[in-house]
């Protein structure tokens, strides 16, 4: 089940006004969770969630406080103690007797989505940004905001890291480190690039399969992959080097791979592998 941020909003960003949302952050954790400060879910009025912030059963008691918040329409803040509760099935999620404290926001138009859809559009473009959360006693009127990498090194915050900042009025921000989904670009559909997928899909990264031979890269075989029959020189295929974290060669076919790694040397990529044909 792919937990990534970016993976949480392409499922919410569709449905963001066919029915009411709320949203969770965890803004504090003491001693063992299996998801630390920064971690996000949505929740519906279904019942039906995305993301996690736990080992699974919490988010299951969370569902009576969204109600809450759907009922009075207003943030809250909800504690969840395992060393105080050890007993109850809630507290088995939280580890070794942490404490967690969760941020539940509605998520309407009316307060601008809490600039979710912003955030969602910005990790789509693969724009280097951060998330801000007040976690202050102004939580219940303030909005959670998109930050530049400018306001990030005006808090003094690191852009890489989650934690929380104070701003100008005083006021405590927690500040989420975003990134965009690692985006594997594999060079080859056979039968042994399906586990490979598979496990990236996993993993919440963006998936392309590049293949011009007919016979390969069928589309059953990889659901969760954007599949290209270009060859690896293409024009086509310019943009999309211009934007991957990494590629994987294994076309078992030494020409292919040749102009594909001549393809790769301006790409974007951070890492190359390479499965020989031979």
């Amino acid at each position: 089940m792919a937990q990534h941020l970016q993976h949480m909003l392409s499922q919410w960003y569709p449905a963001r006004d066919q029915c009411r949302w709320v949203f969770g952050t965890v803004i504090d954790v003491q001693g063992s969770n299996y998801r630390k400060a920064g971690a996000m879910i949505l929740v519906n009025e279904f019942g039906q969630y995305h993301g996690l912030i736990s080992g699974g059963c919490l988010e299951k008691n969370l569902l009576n406080e969204v109600k809450k918040v759907l009922s009075y329409d207003r943030p809250s803040q909800v504690v969840y103690d395992s060393s105080e509760q050890g007993d109850l099935p809630w507290a088995m999620a939280l580890g070794c007797g942490g404490r967690v404290t969760i941020l539940l926001q509605p998520v309407t138009s009316a307060n601008h989505y809490h600039q979710l859809d912003l955030l969602f559009l910005a990790l789509q473009k693969r724009e280097p940004v951060s998330y801000a959360i007040h976690v202050c006693e102004s939580f219940a009127v303030a909005q959670n905001i998109l930050l530049s990498f400018r306001d990030v090194q005006s808090l003094g915050a690191d852009i890489a890291r989650t934690g929380i900042h104070t701003n100008s009025q005083g006021e405590a921000l927690l500040v989420v480190a975003v990134k965009a989904q690692v985006h594997l670009l594999v060079f080859g559909g056979g039968l042994d690039a399906i586990p490979l997928v598979n496990m990236a899909n996993i993993l919440g990264w963006k998936i392309t399969v590049v293949d011009s031979r007919s016979g390969y890269a069928l589309a059953d075989n990889f659901p969760h992959a954007q599949i290209f029959r270009f060859a690896a020189d293409s024009i086509e295929l310019r943009e999309i080097l211009s934007c991957i974290d990494a590629a994987i060669l294994m076309t078992h076919n030494l020409d292919m791979d040749a102009v594909a790694l001549q393809s790769l040397q301006h790409s974007s990529a951070r890492y190359i592998g390479l499965l020989g044909p031979v």
